[in-house]
């Protein structure tokens, strides 16, 4: 609301409560005021004004005319009604009490003692390049570094062989690649042999070659999804290839964050599964790169890392303590986890209490209301046997969602000192 229109409805408002304190009979229907009588203002509403009696004139007489008798009482002015003790009494609203009311001047400039931000940011919490499993093996070639020039603005050859550029460059993004397995698919793509020796790693491998890449990301993420990943496949932290991943991940954001144009944020996605149940979580570095990389992600397959939210806090909080910096978790959208998102009983085999409550809004104040795939629990009918409820949002556009709604409509998280400008 403009501040001039704001001060007006001010005045309004209070102009209103003055007049609002009078009689309920001064109210019409909806309680709308209505316009105060001239003469009758004075008179209580359920009493009629007096009217003079009327004396017919003495006929004619010898006899001494008696003294005149008193004046009707109903010629004086009739009292109105006390009213009960503590009733209101607003009195008139005149220009003095007017004045009194609305004793602060309008200030010359509109924008004048304003303290809150007014200009919005627009960019993307949860992108995936080639580093991770499943967009790689669904045919992303993008790596983190063109992502950032894309979102910056720049021209970039997409996945398809095809010259894309963006409409309008976003201010921010945070390359959020999965944690698992982080860098494995664009080592498998590249026939690298330690991969290709593995049964599965070959497999994976011939299929993507004779273009059923997309059978093969749905085998892999089912077979992560099921703890049955091979285990001489695994990318894990700790590895030469995993850090190098991450390593390369970082370098991404340092070069091409540009403080007051462009923000590039790091981060990852925490890729937790309960039970196949997507329990995902975007983890966002306010940090630059001297933080960031005195850690590597917090993975979910033990001993390495672990599956519960909890933990993850227990992570992160072990992060600032460490190093000083500052980390935010972005929860995934809740449409694949079975309603496990947001437990309200128990999660794990433990009760929900208040510490439980007060760590996740410590470390997770924002929530990932909508993406690509759908929105909410039924964004898309195969997750709905209700065909009322599903696509219930998408039906307002998911596929401008897709390029420029799904863009987080998020506070660009911006640090004041050390970290990301």
């Amino acid at each position: 609301m403009h501040p001039q229109s704001r001060i007006t409805v001010t005045a309004l408002v209070l102009s209103l409560a003055t007049l609002g304190a009078q009689e309920p009979e001064a109210r019409g229907p909806f309680g709308i005021l209505k316009r105060p009588k001239r003469a009758e203002a004075t008179m209580p509403a359920t009493q009629a004004p007096p009217v003079p009696e009327v004396v017919p004139a003495p006929a004619a007489t010898t006899e001494t005319p008696a003294p005149p008798a008193a004046a009707p009482s109903a010629a004086a002015p009739q009292e109105p009604t006390p009213k009960p003790l503590g009733a209101p009494d607003a009195g008139t609203l005149n220009k003095e009490s007017a004045e009194r009311v609305h004793s602060s001047k309008r200030p010359y400039s509109p924008y004048a003692d304003r303290n809150f931000p007014t200009r919005p940011f627009f960019g993307d919490t949860h992108l995936h390049t080639s580093f991770s499993m499943d967009a790689g093996a669904f045919g992303c070639r993008v790596n983190p570094r063109e992502a950032y020039r894309f979102a910056r603005g720049e021209q970039i050859m997409a996945s398809s062989g095809q010259p894309a550029k963006l409409s309008r460059p976003l201010d921010f993004l945070v390359v959020a690649d999965h944690s698992d397995n982080m860098g494995f698919f664009t080592d498998l793509f590249a026939g690298k042999p330690e991969l290709l020796a593995d049964p599965m790693g070959r497999r994976w491998y011939d299929m993507i070659q004779t273009g059923k890449g997309a059978e093969a990301a749905l085998e892999i993420i089912g077979m992560f999804s099921q703890g049955k990943f091979p285990e001489a496949l695994v990318y894990a932290p700790g590895t030469r290839a995993y850090r190098s991943a991450w390593q390369e991940t970082i370098a991404a954001a340092e070069h091409y964050n540009e403080p007051g144009r462009f923000t590039a944020f790091i981060g990852f996605e925490w890729t937790a599964l309960d039970k196949g149940n997507n329990l995902h979580r975007n983890v966002i570095f306010r940090d630059n790169g001297d933080r960031a990389s005195q850690v590597e992600p917090y993975t979910c397959v033990p001993p390495l890392g672990s599956a519960n939210p909890i933990d993850l806090w227990k992570w992160m909080d072990s992060y600032e303590k460490r190093t000083g910096g500052s980390v935010l978790a972005i929860a995934h959208n809740g449409n694949l986890s079975n309603g496990t998102m947001f437990p309200i009983v128990e999660a794990f085999g433990k009760e929900i209490d208040r510490e439980y409550a007060e760590s996740r809004a410590k470390w997770e104040r924002l929530y990932e209301a909508t993406q690509t795939k759908g929105d909410g629990e039924t964004g898309r009918r195969i997750l709905s046997s209700r065909r009322t409820m599903s696509s219930l949002t998408t039906n307002f556009g998911t596929k401008a969602i897709s390029t420029a709604a799904r863009r987080r409509r998020t506070r660009c998280w911006r640090a004041n000192t050390h970290g990301r400008h």
